[in-house]
């Protein structure tokens, strides 16, 4: 993979991350089990978002295997 497709995805999915933590987390508190797992659900989502952007550009950077 280029660099700078690397770093793309890297600095978009950390910025996303960071965006949504502060939009949805920056008045809670995360000292129970369900706010713990809201918060990953919220994370792998955030994830997979951030992937299906970039899903184009890194299939043809590696093709179909």
């Amino acid at each position: 993979m280029s660099d700078k497709l690397y770093k793309d995805v890297h600095n978009y999915t950390k910025f996303k991350l960071v965006e949504m933590l502060i939009e949805k987390y920056k008045d809670s508190n995360l000292d129970n089990i369900n706010a713990m797992e809201q918060l990953s659900d919220d994370v792998l989502k955030t994830l997979a978002i951030c992937g299906l952007k970039f899903h184009g550009e890194l299939e043809r950077e590696f093709g179909d295997s």
